[in-house]
């Protein structure tokens, strides 16, 4: 028996059936394979109930399934491969992405850092221009300060003053508000011959040509914005801008001027010192705005720590401008007497007011650093960029509200230098010399008994030197 076998070695031997069609197939195509284009025909019918059966249509089937399954394998391997690669690639985006980040990470943290280094630089830069400045301006008040002329002064007073300047550039005046005598200058020349910008002192100015003109009720507070008011003594211990600046506009720009005028600005004291400067005003109404800021900064103007202690002496006693006079012998003590400039118009109730501020500035305000546990101090602030562009640093006061027996006036410039600073200045001042003012005024009447004392104990060294 012929076994016909598929070339596939899992093939079963075909039947007795399909081994006869077989034969005969091949026998006809044998005989007909010679005639021509017969061949193809032979095969195709030859084949085609072979091919038809079930053993090769199994067969068949068989291997189409092999098939599907290569190719989905193939297909799944492509894809897993495309995945892979897919992956690979983020993977690679993601590290290029994370390297860009870094890098500009780097970048940005380089640009930071040589901004920083730059930055330190110009501050060091700046900061010792600073020192140089501050060092000419503390050489130059020293040289000046070699130069004062403190024959017929306190000595008392003029050590407290010189040891509480610690050094600064900047000048004290101590006077006694009841007569106009000057107690002692320390840097005399910046006292009557450097004008400078008041600053917040102004608002004293301001506030008291206010309230004599009637331009606001002092009995109410000054509406500041839709949420915000305040009253003349509460703005006056704070250093309020907005409320003087509200006056000022008020007020207006020849008003202002006016009232300053005849507090004593702008004009010489007439104090026997060499080299008095007059200080200098505004020259043109600069329109409301700017009146206003001229009003809560002093813009514009020049004044000497003469004329804001005179001024301030006013205050003190009550309207009385009186020309400040510095005893520097026998006879000058023996033929003194007050000098009154002018009257200035102020009510007792106007004056209380602005009294109120500035005690207020001394409790609780600005000038805390110049409160004295002995007799009450009041006074006014300012702190300001002058035309130099140096820091200043302005304290006026007097002591006490009530008994008014000293005035004392600072300024002084410099890069770190403000209002505090000078009301610092100012109560060392009065801790040094107040314990001894106290004791005298208790001994007698305290405006006869201080003016005795400071005439005895300045009479003494007059003559030792003489």
């Amino acid at each position: 028996m012929i076994r016909i076998y598929h070339l596939s070695s899992r093939a079963k031997p075909l039947s007795q059936r399909a081994v006869a069609i077989f034969a005969l197939s091949a026998g006809c195509f044998f005989l007909l394979a010679a005639l021509p284009g017969m061949g193809e025909l032979l095969v195709a019918a030859a084949t085609a109930p072979l091919l038809s059966s079930p053993a090769v249509t199994q067969q068949s089937s068989s291997v189409s399934g092999k098939s599907a399954r290569n190719q989905r394998k193939s297909a799944r391997q492509t894809d897993k491969k495309s995945r892979a690669q897919t992956a690979a690639s983020k993977k690679r985006s993601s590290r290029v992405q994370s390297k860009s980040k870094v890098a500009k990470g780097k970048a940005r943290r380089s640009r930071s850092a040589l901004a920083s280094r730059r930055s330190r630089r110009q501050n060091v830069v700046r900061m010792r221009a600073l020192h140089a400045r501050e060092e000419v301006l503390r050489s130059l008040a020293a040289s000046n300060i070699e130069q004062d002329q403190d024959l017929g002064e306190d000595p008392l007073i003029r050590r407290a003053a010189l040891e509480a300047l610690e050094g600064r550039a900047g000048t004290v005046v101590v006077l006694d508000p009841n007569n106009g005598r000057v107690l002692a200058t320390v840097n005399q020349r910046m006292a009557v011959g450097y004008p400078v910008k008041p600053c917040s002192t102004i608002k004293m100015v301001v506030g008291l040509a206010a309230l004599r003109e009637e331009v606001f009720d002092p009995t109410e507070e000054v509406s500041l914005s839709r949420r915000h008011s305040m009253s003349l003594s509460e703005a006056m211990a704070r250093s309020n801008n907005p409320l003087f600046q509200v006056l000022g506009r008020l007020l207006g720009f020849d008003r202002v001027l006016f009232y300053a005028r005849n507090y004593g600005l702008g004009e010489r004291t007439g104090v026997n010192y060499p080299g008095e400067s007059p200080g200098y005003f505004p020259t043109a109404d600069p329109g409301p705005a700017a009146t206003g800021h001229m009003s809560s900064h002093g813009d514009n103007f020049g004044v000497t720590a003469m004329q804001l202690a005179a001024f301030t002496a006013a205050i003190a006693n009550g309207g009385s401008l009186y020309v400040p006079q510095v005893i520097r012998s026998a006879e000058d003590l023996a033929r003194f007497q007050p000098i009154l400039k002018r009257q200035i118009e102020m009510t007792p109730e106007d004056r209380e007011r602005v009294l109120d501020g500035m005690a207020g500035a001394v409790t609780y305000g600005t000038g805390k650093l110049a409160y004295s546990p002995i007799r009450q101090v009041v006074g006014k602030t300012g702190t300001c960029t002058g035309e130099e562009q140096d820091k200043l640093g302005l304290f006026t006061s007097f002591s006490s509200a009530d008994r008014p027996a000293l005035v004392v006036t600072v300024i002084t410039n410099g890069y770190q230098e403000a209002g505090r600073r000078a009301a610092e200045i100012a109560g060392k001042i009065y801790a040094a010399i107040l314990p001894q003012f106290v004791e005298e005024s208790e001994a007698g009447d305290p405006a006869e008994t201080a003016e005795e004392t400071e005439l005895s104990r300045t009479e003494l060294p007059q003559v030792e030197r003489q």
